[in-house]
């Protein structure tokens, strides 16, 4: 059932009633999310958050050095 296409009957109190189908995505690339600029991407290039931007970017990992990268969160797992 994960790729079936789902449907949602809200049913108010009144006499309206509203049908909605929601059907899954099944591929999302990173150029389909809001605040991520994937443009142009090249091998061994990686993506990393811009606060100016207020967004995610590719960036050439040369660009990356010791002196701009201040924490590491890799997670909880």
């Amino acid at each position: 059932m994960p790729n079936e296409a789902l449907q949602v009957t809200i049913r108010p109190t009144k006499t309206i009633v509203s049908a909605v189908t929601i059907a899954p995505q099944t591929t999302v690339s990173l150029g389909n999310l809001t605040n991520v600029d994937a443009t142009d991407p090249d091998e061994g290039e990686t993506l990393v958050y811009d606060a100016a931007a207020a967004k995610y970017i590719v960036k050439p990992i040369g660009n990356l050095t010791s002196n701009n990268i201040t924490n590491i969160n890799g997670g909880s797992f």
